[in-house]
C-alpha cells in the first residue's frame, strides 16, 4: 500500500515536470510560445514576442523596423531614386545643385556671389520700395529654404534697405496635393523660414508679417510636376 502510494507520488511530480513552464511577459523560446500570450506579437525574437524579426514577417508594402512593421520607405539610399535627387528620411528628394561660385569661381560681370549662386546686382528705385520682390521656390512638402531661394532673399532683404520699404508681407503657398488644412499649416511653415531668414539678414523681425493661403492661390493649374513646383512658393510683396 505504502509502496503503491509513493510510486503515485512520483509519477505526478514527473508528469508536472514534464509540463514545461509556462510563458508569459512576452517571453518566450520558439514563436510558438507567443501565440497565447495577449498584448504581444507572435514572432518571437531574443526571448522577447515581438510584432517581426524580419522583412517577411510584416504584410506587402511594410518593412521591419526596431521589432515593429512599418511602411516600406521610398528609398534605403541614393542609388533607389532617379538621376537629379538623393535620399533623404526615406524619401526620393531634389538633390542639392553644385555651387555655381565660391573663392575659387567668380560670377560673370553684372552679377555677384551669393549663397553659392551668381545673382544679378539689384538697383532698386530711387527713393521706393523694391517691386516686384522676389519670390522663392520649395521641394515637395519641404519648408527648408534651398541655396537659390536664400540667394534670392539676400537680394530681396538688400533691396528692401535701400529701397526704404516700411515692411514686407510673406505669403505662403502650396500645390494642390494635400488636404486644405494640411496647406494651410505648410504654407505658413514656408512664410515663417522665410521672415527668419530675413530677420537673420537684418530686416527687423516686427516689419515683416506672414501669412498662409495653403493651395487657395496656384499660379498654376495643369496637375504636372512642372505645375506644382510653381505652385509650391513664397511670394514677397513690399508695403
Amino acid at each position: 500500500m505504502r509502496r503503491a502510494l509513493l510510486m503515485t507520488v512520483s509519477l505526478a511530480v514527473l508528469a508536472l515536470a514534464g509540463c514545461g513552464p509556462k510563458y508569459k511577459d512576452g517571453k518566450c523560446d520558439t514563436s510558438d510560445n507567443c501565440k497565447g500570450q495577449e498584448g504581444f506579437g507572435k514572432v518571437c525574437v531574443q526571448g522577447q514576442c515581438q510584432e517581426c524579426g524580419g522583412d517577411t514577417d510584416c504584410k506587402a508594402g511594410f518593412v521591419c523596423r526596431a521589432n515593429k512593421c512599418e511602411p516600406r520607405p521610398e528609398c534605403e539610399g541614393p542609388a533607389d531614386c532617379a538621376a537629379g535627387k538623393t535620399c533623404q528620411a526615406g524619401r526620393c528628394v531634389a538633390a542639392a545643385p553644385a555651387a555655381e561660385c565660391g573663392p575659387d569661381r567668380a560670377c560673370p560681370d553684372g552679377k555677384e556671389c551669393s549663397g553659392g549662386v551668381c545673382v544679378a546686382v539689384s538697383a532698386p528705385a530711387a527713393g521706393g520700395p523694391c517691386d516686384p520682390l522676389a519670390s522663392v521656390s520649395f521641394g515637395f512638402d519641404e519648408s527648408t529654404l534651398t541655396a537659390e531661394a536664400r540667394a534670392k532673399l539676400e537680394a530681396d532683404a538688400q533691396c528692401l534697405k535701400q529701397g526704404g520699404a516700411k515692411g514686407v508681407t510673406v505669403e505662403g503657398n502650396c500645390d494642390e496635393r494635400g488636404t486644405a488644412e494640411y496647406n494651410m499649416h505648410l504654407g505658413q511653415r514656408r512664410a515663417d523660414a522665410v521672415k527668419k531668414y530675413l530677420s537673420g539678414l537684418g530686416i527687423a523681425a516686427k516689419s515683416v508679417s506672414t501669412v498662409s493661403y495653403g493651395k487657395e492661390k496656384p499660379v498654376c493649374t495643369e496637375a504636372t510636376e512642372d505645375c506644382w513646383a510653381k505652385n509650391r512658393r513664397a511670394d514677397l510683396k513690399a508695403k
